[in-house]
């Protein structure tokens, strides 16, 4: 019997810092793309950084830069180098020309990570569309030297087109075929939300940056068995549970798929169905990673995120995860104090869990009206009316008649 050992590619990985970012930050990008590469599959031999002043048209970076990395190429020989930042089609092409090597971008790592973690229909459908979108003004980077075909038969045609344009108009039906079939694949998703919707259930989102823990708080709240792995992006399909919070109060729970900084604004066009699930829910739970050194940036990509999909506005709660580990206490010391209104919980040992269920349950009590009404005891038909079309919170029986509280 023998083993087939797939080989990792491996990549030199670079940061251009264009904002004169402080060096703790530039730390922690190198860490987060190193995860990424990781998570996408790939070897990382180095991390380079290089201080961008005046942005090069052509390539991003200075004339002297450019030979620092190609001596680095030459030095590691690696089989791609990886750029920690979203690169036009024309620089990708000049870096690939002047390094005489395969260059993406972050944009290409966030997607093939996509691709490889979606596991729903509409997920591989949403990923696809995406890469078509991205690849469509990238082509030249393939095909700049192929020459052109002659087409029809011989004599009746001049020069055909350029195999650059066949794969264009491909891309082209393609995009155009993909979003047809997603519209199919929302419409059974929107039948399904407007069932819960018009059944009054208050719902709940967990949102918050890649790899806080959603998908393990989502597990510990509702007993469900949601894939929760330690790996970024590892859920990209909504799923939606009901929650019971106490006697006849029933509640909705969605885990959606984590954010990261810097994410492409087409991938959250992309993924505009997934994510509405945060824009329908009545209440976002913030899930912010007590571990992560730079727990602010996270909080504040998910803002940024939860602001471009329209719903920055929606009530909250701000849950601070993962506190039964040795996280960066500082970090920790600050969100505590700029966010005094949290929950600190671990969805590892179910530490604060309890009152993380009793603020949810205010939320949705809060959202209801609550009346009152004394009935006869004979009454049956009506209790048993009030049961049918409310929900009956408590019923107390006098001596004289039946006090029922329910909400509407």
């Amino acid at each position: 019997m023998f083993e087939t050992k797939v080989e990792k590619q491996k990549a030199l990985l670079v940061i251009p810092n264009e904002n004169d970012e402080s060096e703790m930050r530039m730390h922690l990008r190198s860490e987060e793309l190193e995860s990424l590469v990781s998570t996408m599959g790939s070897l990382p031999l180095a991390i380079l950084t290089f201080n961008i002043r005046k942005p090069n048209a052509a390539t991003l970076f200075g004339k002297g830069q450019v030979e620092e990395l190609k001596e680095n190429v030459l030095f590691h020989e690696p089989d791609m180098v990886i750029f920690d930042t979203s690169l036009s089609p024309r620089i990708l092409r000049n870096l690939e020309a002047e390094l005489d090597i395969c260059c993406i971008d972050r944009e290409e790592v966030i997607l093939q990570i996509f691709a490889d973690r979606a596991q729903t229909r509409e997920a591989v459908l949403q990923v696809s569309l995406a890469r078509a979108e991205y690849s469509l003004p990238r082509l030249q980077r393939r095909w700049s030297n192929l020459s052109q075909q002659r087409g029809g038969v011989k004599g009746s045609r001049g020069a055909g087109e350029r195999q650059l344009e066949l794969d264009r108009r491909q891309l082209e039906n393609q995009i155009v075929a993909l979003k047809r079939e997603l519209e199919e694949v929302k419409k059974t998703r929107d039948t399904q939300r407007s069932r819960r919707q018009s059944s009054s259930v208050y719902s709940f989102a967990l949102v918050g940056y890649t790899n806080a823990g959603k998908s393990t708080l989502m597990n510990v709240l509702t007993g469900s068995d949601v894939l929760a792995e330690n790996k970024l992006f590892a859920t990209l399909d909504t799923t939606t549970r009901m929650i019971s919070l106490c006697k006849n109060i029933k509640a909705t729970i969605s885990d959606t798929v984590g954010f990261v900084s810097n994410l492409p604004h087409h991938l959250v066009k992309a993924f505009s169905s997934t994510l509405e699930e945060a824009c329908l829910a009545n209440c976002l739970i913030i899930v912010c990673d007590g571990e992560n050194p730079d727990m602010e940036m996270a909080y504040n990509t998910t803002n940024e995120v939860l602001s471009e999909l329209g719903c920055g506005e929606k009530e909250r709660i701000i849950v601070f995860n993962k506190i039964d580990t040795e996280g960066n206490d500082f970090a920790l010391s600050r969100m505590r104090v700029s966010i005094p209104d949290h929950i600190e919980i671990s969805a590892r040992t179910k530490e604060g869990i309890p009152k993380l269920l009793e603020r949810m349950r205010e939320k949705v009590l809060s959202s209801l009206t609550r009346k009152t009404v004394e009935l006869e005891l004979t009454d049956t038909q009506a209790l048993s009316k009030l049961y049918r079309l409310h929900r009956v919170l408590d019923v107390n029986y006098l001596d004289d008649k039946v006090v029922v509280t329910y909400i509407e």
